[in-house]
């Protein structure tokens, strides 16, 4: 009984932990209906220090940081070591991928549970 339960909790936190992946937004059209997408994609990741970013642009170069301003025909990049400012049109973004860390806590806390259930399980052994 105990093992069937211990199975079920398991499965269900990995299927969890898979479900929550981080999302990554990629297209290859042009034209204003990729802007809208990016436009969509980068409000969606809000602003602040938490809206980290990267930013593969067309012309195939890479900026990292997080969200500063979100305006109608583009958007700042803040670089969080060297404190720059850089103001991106939407047009110019090939590719956008949200690297905050948030995935972080819910692996510890199954990593923990894990580890909880396997120490009851030798536990459990042992006394009986």
């Amino acid at each position: 009984m105990f093992a069937k339960f211990l199975s079920l909790a398991l499965a269900s936190l990995l299927i969890s932990m898979v479900g929550s992946a981080p999302a990554v937004a990629q297209s290859r059209a042009t034209g204003p209906p990729q802007a809208d997408k990016v436009k969509a994609k980068i409000t969606r990741v809000g602003t602040g220090k938490q809206a980290r970013v990267e930013i593969k642009l067309k012309d195939n170069s890479k900026l990292k940081g997080y969200v500063g301003e979100i305006a109608q025909d583009h958007f700042t990049l803040i670089d969080l070591k060297q404190g720059t400012v850089t103001t991106i049109t939407y047009e110019q973004v090939e590719k956008i991928k949200k690297t905050d860390q948030s995935w972080v806590t819910p692996l510890l806390l199954g990593a923990g549970t894990i580890g909880g259930v396997l120490i009851l399980v030798v536990l459990s052994g042992r006394g009986g």
